[in-house]
């Protein structure tokens, strides 16, 4: 097991990481306050009602996990290339974190999107139209600004829709926060433990 180093020895990805996810939890407050969007009344209000959001937010993980295991197993060359371009990006990004470090990196991106897109955006561009409405536009930029390639964008842009669903059906922020937070984990695991077991062979 790899201990957690000192901040000093951490990658770059790490700190870019950290910084990026960290600004746009900020900036999804800071839209909340300027563009009046209701972050605080789409949380449970009560102990259970937040663990409840947490269980349905791991059970949750299991449609977008099992997308991702056919996106990787895949023989498509189309998906193929997909997984080759993101598994390298990830072990460039991320060369030597340890499970804690990812773990940390996949929670601030559970947060902080969620915050952004969820909780904020499609609310918002709700009350302006409908909620399919806020549900189509908030999904479209998510696509957007995870748009590494056309296929990604469109992976990434149906994973947007399957979280806003999550809100609109349960109400509560915490389950597309967990969702998200351990999809991101469960790949990040998974792509980081293909280079370390690429580089044994």
């Amino acid at each position: 097991m790899s201990a957690i180093r000192p901040l000093t020895e951490k990658s770059a990805g790490f700190r870019l990481a950290v910084v990026v996810e960290g600004a746009l939890g900020l900036v999804a407050l800071g839209l909340a306050k300027l563009l009046g969007a209701p972050l605080r009344e789409q949380f449970a209000a009560t102990p259970t009602g937040v663990l409840v959001g947490v269980l349905l937010g791991i059970v949750a993980t299991l449609p977008m996990l099992a997308l991702f295991l056919w996106v990787v197993n895949s023989r498509r060359k189309s998906l193929v290339e997909l997984r080759k371009t993101v598994t390298q990006m990830v072990c460039e990004l991320f060369p030597r974190e340890s499970k804690c470090e990812l773990a940390i990196i996949a929670m601030l991106a559970g947060v902080s999107e969620e915050l952004l897109f969820r909780g904020v955006l499609q609310a918002v561009f709700a009350q302006w139209g409908t909620p399919l409405v806020g549900l189509a536009i908030a999904s479209l930029m998510f696509g957007g600004v995870h748009a590494i390639s056309r296929l990604y964008f469109v992976l990434a842009t149906l994973i947007g829709v399957y979280l806003g669903w999550l809100l609109l059906e349960f109400s509560d922020l915490t389950v597309p926060i967990i969702a998200h937070g351990l999809y991101d984990f469960v790949a990040l695991i998974y792509l980081t433990s293909k280079r370390e077991s690429e580089a044994l062979q």
